[in-house]
């Protein structure tokens, strides 16, 4: 059975990560499981001591490390158990009945990827542990997850609200059109008010038209929707407009180009991620 995945990490944002996936688990009627990744970096000494340290005392510090290190990963599979403990609480309190804490090793990707069959949307926090500091950073696994998870990924910061209303960012893609189809189809955002945006370029053909178009299949499944047609910078107007109608939520196809068309022009998506003021659903 697909359920809704939440990544807890411990960090401020994990109470988000943790509201954002109830609410979601509760629109989609779907089973909610907490995951905490147990990643190990390997740090290797570097540099020859052989000259400055004998033999038994080499022999003595590395016994010291490995049982120094059989100590920290010990505390680290403690402390994941209670921040499962402590959100499956959190959940539960919120009416999440069929809830599981799932604990594994490796990396949080190589994870992912493995449990891909079994999830239906991964709520992630912007920021883990590592960049909680840099209010604008985003997580060193975002990226990659995104990339590999052919998924729908809620990323969520710090100040999770329900929200009433949603941004779907628009341009007429193919990537953009399968977006419009999962929102249409989905009962995650049923209810809601929508703003279809988009922002017009040189390379946008026939933009108008297929706005037009994809507004009237939103109408058509129901939903209360403002058009918008703007223009200049993509990411500049889309957090303008995000800002200026107070939307709690911004939806968008992800990666619609390739790595190394990305590497030249830059992605709209990378940029929404980090500069993004509301919660990014990206949809594949």
């Amino acid at each position: 059975m697909n359920q809704v995945f939440a990544c807890v990490d411990g960090s401020r944002v994990t109470e988000s990560v943790c509201d954002a996936a109830v609410w979601v688990a509760m629109r989609v009627e779907t089973p909610l499981t907490m995951l905490h990744a147990l990643e190990h970096d390997s740090a290797p000494m570097t540099g020859d001591l052989s000259g400055s340290i004998g033999l038994g005392a080499r022999e003595d510090l590395l016994a010291e490390m490995i049982e120094l290190e059989s100590q920290k990963a010990a505390l680290e599979l403690k402390q994941g158990k209670l921040v499962l403990e402590a959100v499956s609480s959190r959940a539960e309190q919120q009416g999440i009945r069929q809830i599981n804490g799932m604990q594994r090793h490796g990396l949080l990707t190589e994870t992912l990827s493995d449990l891909e069959e079994q999830i239906r949307v991964l709520v992630i926090g912007r920021q883990g542990e590592a960049h909680e500091v840099f209010s604008n950073a985003i997580g060193s696994h975002i990226e990659s997850v995104i990339r590999t998870l052919h998924r729908p990924v809620l990323v969520v910061a710090e100040g999770w609200r329900i929200p009433e209303s949603f941004m779907l960012a628009y341009d007429g893609s193919e990537t953009a059109n399968k977006a419009l189809q999962m929102v249409a189809d989905s009962p995650l955002l049923q209810g809601l008010n929508c703003h279809l945006v988009a922002v017009k370029t040189p390379s946008a053909v026939a933009i108008e038209s297929a706005l037009a178009e994809a507004s009237s299949r939103l109408s058509q499944s129901r939903f209360p929707v403002t058009t918008a047609m703007l223009e200049g910078p993509v990411v500049d107007r889309l957090i303008g407009y995000q800002t200026e109608q107070s939307v709690d939520l911004t939806i968008m196809g992800a990666y619609g180009h390739s790595r190394i068309r990305q590497f030249f022009v830059g992605s709209q998506t990378t940029k929404m991620l980090g500069r993004s003021q509301t919660p990014l659903l990206l949809l594949r």
